[in-house]
């Protein structure tokens, strides 16, 4: 349920753009969400998101590009997600410019701590103009209207490219974007968990929000006559697995949009691997542990990094019936659980689907 506070803010940002029937707006979420309030103004709203649950949700479109999903649009929405890069952010409010048409205008909401000032100011590089449209308690609102059909300044590239030497069967040519988690480099988890993997040559590997693709890439070379999936629930994620993929030449491996908590029981593996959205806490952890279970064959293992290992193992060890902790270095732990015969499997769905 909405708060009072946060409803009224919605309603605010929608009230300042004054909508008419039939307006072509292009709702770029309330910190990824749909404004479902935009409904009830008789606008043409178009929802777009990059990650497929806020799409489901928002029963919206799934892009890295909204200018192409919607063009001329009389009115652009977005309040960026309080842990949104900032590259990402300015890349959206270059696509809110394009899918606008002349004279219309992009409304833009944040908190000041969370730096909707520096949005302001890119805005008005871009847009030649932002003013602050309202206020409610601690959310500042702008817009800006487009009233040239170019920008300003060139749209921001944030492509980053490196070079990975030192993991096994490498090397690998990496390129990734803002709003890729790691986009700098092999974080220190990823790196402890690859040099934990016990993969055999004709593993099936599943790597379970594989971010620009390290773990999957590294799997499939392992795997030579088997094959790794990559899975993200964020398409931009995934657009840069797979171009990463691509240029390393491995082609025993795909990389797609999934919401990877959920499991539909037709693919099968040896080995899962991940290292989990921390942030998002049980949230993320348990419908991974527990859709791993069934997403393995018997002696299937289930590898994960994490940095507070004891909820996890805990959780792994009531699912699993066993888990332990394959290595630590600098805070990460590397967790690993195997899947017994056939009989344990059963018995746990015979549970789970009596619960």
């Amino acid at each position: 349920m909405i708060k009072t506070k946060d409803r009224r803010a919605r309603e605010a940002f929608v009230a300042a753009a004054n909508l008419q029937v039939g307006n072509r707006v292009l709702d770029l979420g309330w910190e990824g969400d749909c404004l479902a309030c935009l409904r009830g103004t008789g606008a043409r709203v178009t929802f777009v998101a990059e990650d497929i649950r806020a799409v489901h949700r928002g029963n919206g479109v799934l892009s890295t590009t909204p200018s192409q999903v919607v063009a001329n649009a009389h009115v652009v929405f977005y309040k960026p997600a309080q842990k949104a890069a900032k590259g990402q952010v300015f890349e959206w409010i270059d696509e809110g410019f394009r899918a606008l048409e002349l004279g219309g205008v992009l409304y833009l909401a944040g908190q000041r701590n969370r730096g909707v000032r520096s949005y302001a100011k890119y805005i008005q590089a871009v847009f030649g103009n932002c003013k602050r449209a309202g206020r409610v308690g601690r959310l500042e609102m702008y817009s800006a209207q487009k009233e040239l059909p170019d920008p300003l300044q060139a749209p921001v590239d944030n492509r980053i490219s490196f070079e990975l030497d030192d993991l096994p069967h490498g090397p690998y040519g990496v390129e990734t974007r803002a709003g890729v988690f790691s986009r700098d480099g092999l974080d220190p988890g990823t790196e402890l968990l690859i040099n934990c993997m016990d993969i055999r040559p004709t593993d099936q590997v599943l790597d379970w929000g594989c971010g620009w693709g390290a773990l999957g890439m590294v799997a499939a070379r392992l795997a030579g006559r088997g094959r790794a999936t990559l899975v993200d629930s964020n398409i931009r994620a995934i657009a840069c697995a797979k171009n990463n993929l691509k240029r390393n030449q491995i082609r025993n491996a795909a990389a797609r949009v999934k919401d990877a908590r959920v499991y539909d029981g037709k693919e099968k593996y040896d080995l899962i691997v991940s290292n989990p959205p921390l942030h998002d806490g049980n949230a993320a952890a348990h419908p991974l542990i527990e859709g791993a279970f069934h997403a393995l064959r018997p002696g299937g293992r289930l590898m994960l990094v994490v940095m507070r290992p004891e909820p996890y193992l805990k959780h792994i060890r009531r699912i699993f019936g066993q888990g332990q902790i394959a290595a630590r270095k600098d805070g990460y732990a590397a967790l690993v659980a195997r899947v017994g015969n056939s009989q344990m499997v059963q018995a746990f769905m015979a549970v789970k689907d009596e619960v």
